[in-house]
């Protein structure tokens, strides 16, 4: 696994987390933990298991019924995580979780997070971690100080490795129908929240000869959208030959693929079992799969 390519898929599907628990035997009676994590499908498995190869630290764990957990919450192996992080830095707003949980571990390795100072300092970084505090710790510290959150500052696509890898966790490869007269169309797609909407702008002009009016808006989202032929066939195909999807995506890009070198010949549009053929790999992808 390249690098950049666990960078973008950490910054698609990644979590940097700092779990507070209350343990009556601690002087401050908190268990403090930082967890770094990614959990996916079952049927991803193998990419996970890339993944921890690669870091060479972490467990793997199902965690309920279909998914699997990679988990690095060692204090001895979350050093091998922020080196990483520190060489190949996060893109999206997901940067900032990553700065508080450092913030955070630089607390915890100095062991001053068995300390009341350490603690509601630990506690006042998390206020803005994620999903902020959850009901039991701020009912537990009502007077909680809160950090500001530093600011985003965009700083452009590192390397196409990195879009492999965010696609690989965000991305989209369809094969659709338009109207009622069975023509059929390519769509390579990503859909974000809006506050990454200049990640978008970012990829979409990355791409070689695109502007970023590919990007539509909706109340609380963007959405990145190529369906014109030539750009899939002469531009999103060759990018992604060359950067590989990984895991379960990798299968519907190779469908893809198959679907758009019928579509190139326009066999379909005469031949009713070279359509249905189309159909049969259409059924065959993403959810479906």
């Amino acid at each position: 696994i390249n690098p950049w390519f666990l960078t973008g898929f950490v910054d698609a599907e990644g979590c940097f987390s700092i779990k507070i628990q209350h343990n009556a035997k601690l002087k401050t009676r908190w268990r403090v933990r930082p967890v770094f994590s990614i959990t996916l499908h079952l049927k991803d498995l193998a990419l996970l298991e890339s993944i921890k190869n690669k870091l060479g630290v972490g467990n793997i764990s199902k965690s309920g019924e279909k998914a699997v957990m990679y988990a690095v919450d060692s204090i001895k192996e979350i050093p091998i995580i922020i080196n990483h992080f520190d060489k190949f830095p996060l893109v999206t707003q997901k940067r900032l979780d990553y700065s508080i949980f450092k913030k955070c571990f630089d607390i915890i390795k100095k062991g001053n997070h068995l300390t009341e100072i350490g603690l509601l300092t630990i506690i006042g970084l998390k206020s803005n971690l994620n999903l902020g505090l959850p009901v039991k710790l701020k009912e537990a510290f009502p007077n909680i100080t809160q950090v500001n959150r530093e600011e985003y500052k965009f700083n452009g696509i590192p390397n196409p490795f990195w879009i492999s890898g965010f696609s690989s966790g965000e991305g989209s490869f369809q094969i659709l129908a338009r109207n009622s007269n069975n023509e059929l169309f390519a769509r390579f797609s990503i859909h974000l929240h809006i506050r990454d909407l200049e990640v978008l702008k970012a990829i979409s002009t990355y791409f070689k000869g695109f502007t970023d009016k590919k990007v539509s808006l909706s109340e609380k989202s963007a959405q990145l959208q190529i369906s014109k032929f030539s750009d899939i066939n002469l531009i999103i195909i060759p990018f992604f030959n060359k950067h590989p999807i990984l895991g379960m995506k990798s299968l519907d890009f190779l469908d893809f693929k198959k679907a758009c070198d019928i579509l190139k010949t326009k066999e379909h549009l005469s031949s009713t079992s070279v359509f249905k053929k189309i159909i049969e790999i259409k059924l065959g992808m993403n959810l479906n799969r």
